[in-house]
């Protein structure tokens, strides 16, 4: 658990980086720890793909030292900022190789826990940069967690090792980075965006693949509507279950989860359906 960082609250006594959605918030809280307080734009419970600034987002945004994003389209507000706060912006996904699907770039590379330690260190060298005289610290909270998540990602690449069925179908192609990682073909029934609708060809196309691969669960977005995933269920005997993208936590998520304790209940689900 983050305890070091607060999102949306608000330290006189500290400078403020305010991150764009959940997965840079909790990277960057692992770097920073107590030297900044972190903000993150984004409410619990909500997705980025569509959030529209507030006026106290942008009134807040003007105090602070960074503003950190994603980028890869997944925030359209950054487009609309004045050049005050454009100039604050940084891209934590810089140097990570970008996967496309139906030649429309996918932002979702957090779910990649090697794409993650690379977001990390970007992080900390950003702030190495303009902060020179704390880098060693940022150096070694950037260590621990390279440590941290190289070692989950090990566990994970074991588990998935051991999956008898390498198909996971989704209903929102939110899973690409994290299957060309542990070497799993995504399956989805909708495009990048939540919202995305297919269409009937595309709805039976997939029924056709989840009969073929013998698929045993659709799953699909905590955030997002379960109504096509429980049509594609119904309609091949398959279970619908969630999984977490970690685009945005809820409250009542938030005291006690983080990226990495979230990713391993993903992991379970998936060992469980593919088993």
């Amino acid at each position: 658990m983050l305890a070091s960082c607060g999102i949306g609250n608000s330290n006189n006594e500290k400078p403020t980086i305010y991150t764009s959605f959940y997965p840079i918030y909790d990277f960057t809280c692992r770097i920073v720890k107590d030297k900044f307080n972190v903000v993150n734009i984004t409410p619990a419970g909500s997705e980025p793909h569509d959030y529209d600034l507030s006026t106290s987002d942008v009134v807040g945004m003007t105090e602070a030292s960074y503003i950190f994003t994603n980028g890869i389209g997944l925030e359209s507000w950054t487009d609309t900022l004045p050049n005050n706060l454009s100039e604050k912006v940084y891209e934590v996904t810089e140097g990570i190789d970008i996967l496309s699907i139906n030649g429309t770039k996918d932002p979702h590379v957090w779910l990649n826990p090697l794409n993650a330690i690379k977001e990390m260190e970007n992080i900390k060298n950003y702030l190495c940069q303009n902060d020179s005289s704390n880098a060693s610290f940022y150096l070694d909270n950037f260590e621990n967690a390279k440590y941290l998540f190289t070692s989950f990602d090990s566990s994970f690449e074991s588990t998935v090792n051991s999956f008898t069925n390498k198909n996971l179908v989704v209903s929102h192609a939110a899973l690409g980075y994290f299957c060309d990682r542990y070497s799993l073909n995504q399956i989805y029934i909708d495009g990048l965006s939540p919202d995305d609708e297919p269409n009937a060809q595309a709805i039976s196309s997939i029924i056709s693949a989840v009969k073929e691969y013998n698929v045993s669960t659709i799953f699909y977005e905590e955030l997002v509507s379960d109504a096509i995933a429980k049509t594609i269920a119904s309609e091949t005997g398959a279970e619908c279950e969630s999984f977490n993208p970690l685009e945005g936590l809820s409250k009542d998520e938030l005291p006690y989860e983080d990226y990495v304790s979230v990713m391993t209940q993903n992991v379970r689900k998936f060992e469980k359906a593919c088993k």
